[in-house]
């Protein structure tokens, strides 16, 4: 049997684990510097350096700390289950926000760059875009840690990375000049409803998706490998008709490969269309300029779906799809982890210990955090 395959859209920067952030590998191992940095004003904060991290100075702090986070943390995300959720942390986290936030204002400014009629900011040189694009590139954790910091004075998150912006820039000689059009025209929903969107995308893309591939890949493998192994099936709980064990992980290989495939079908929005959604603001300072068309650009540019009609916010109906997609995909993964979890209770499949030890070999079993696929083993049928 073969996997229904689906492509979802790359992300506009799904090389960043490689180069511009910390590594998925390396990622829990920052989070201690990140810990570090926020409670003392002392420690030199880290910087990204290839696909690991590194600090400027200071004492490395011991592995233990990251255990005592842990057990300190307020949500079981980020506490009880952090190695479960570890390689979304880049794209969901509050440094992954203002990532996204600033992507969204530098990028707009190297748009009105690009539109001769806004005079004030003059098509820039080569080396001004790389200056720009750099920021992005570079964004690392100290600073992250400067936007809020800039934010206990403005008490305002977007703006907080508008003078993050600012400051970044103020002693170059062209970009100095427009400082005040990183926000041209922008309400903060428009810089927000985009960076949303990006870390859905791209957690989507660089996480979520390759996940669903492996997974419905591992099914069919079952499925094929096991195609002509018998087993007795059972309806109400009686024993009925033989079926194969590959033909039961092959109902489940198709459940799963097709609502992955209509997950990777959402589109995901964007506006950018000011404080009410009517362009007021773009109109009264270039109203020869057709603003909705600007947008549109701007908004395809980064891998969105631009929404023309909107209020001040992005309806986020392209949320309720998605997350509505992925409850259905998450039950169909319930289904299977309880036929499973039959199947060892009949004894069809046997624990595979990973210690020897009588009292582990019950908590695996009901644990329903564990992968099926590395506690259950297929085993002859007598």
């Amino acid at each position: 049997m073969e996997a229904t395959t689906f492509v979802p859209l790359r992300g506009i920067y799904a090389h960043r684990f490689s180069g511009l952030h910390p590594s998925i590998a390396s990622y829990s191992h920052s989070r201690r510097y990140y810990c570090a940095a926020l409670s003392s004003a002392s420690t030199a904060a880290p910087t990204v350096s290839g696909s690991s991290l590194t600090s400027n100075s200071g004492p490395q702090m011991k592995p233990i700390d990251e255990a005592f986070f842990n057990l300190m943390a307020l949500s079981p995300l980020d506490g009880r289950y952090a190695q479960k959720v570890k390689e979304l942390q880049p794209f969901f986290s509050e440094y992954g926000l203002i990532f996204y936030r600033v992507l969204v204002e530098v990028k707009w400014l190297l748009k009105l760059s690009d539109i001769p009629e806004v005079k004030e900011v003059p098509s820039f040189s080569q080396e001004t875009r790389a200056f720009l694009e750099n920021i992005i590139r570079e964004f690392s954790a100290s600073d992250a840690l400067e936007v809020k910091k800039i934010e206990k004075v403005t008490n305002h998150d977007v703006k907080a990375v508008e003078y993050f912006l600012k400051q970044k820039c103020t002693s170059h000689s062209e970009i100095s000049k427009v400082l005040e059009f990183f926000h041209f025209a922008c309400t903060s929903e428009d810089i927000n409803n985009l960076a949303y969107g990006l870390m859905l995308k791209e957690a989507m893309n660089s996480v979520m998706f390759p996940f669903m591939t492996d997974l419905c890949k591992a099914l069919c493998t079952m499925a094929k490998d096991n195609a002509h192994v018998p087993m007795l099936s059972r309806t109400h709980g009686q024993p009925a008709s033989p079926t194969t064990l590959g033909k039961e992980m092959a109902n489940f290989a198709f459940r799963l490969s097709y609502q992955a495939q209509c997950l990777s079908e959402v589109r995901i929005f964007g506006k950018f269309a000011g404080a009410v959604g009517n362009y007021n603001a773009h109109k009264i300072a270039y109203p020869e300029i057709d603003w909705p068309h600007i947008a549109q650009e701007f908004v395809t540019s980064l891998g969105l779906q631009f929404n023309p009609y909107v209020t001040q916010i992005e309806p986020h109906d392209y949320m309720a799809k998605l997350f509505h997609n992925m409850v259905e995909f998450n039950n169909i993964l319930a289904d299977f982890d309880k036929d499973v979890w039959s199947y060892i209770s009949l004894g069809y499949f046997k624990q595979v210990l990973r210690h020897c030890n009588f009292i582990f070999y019950f908590i695996v079993l009901r644990n329903p955090f564990v992968s099926k696929f590395q506690i259950v083993k297929k085993t002859r049928m007598g």
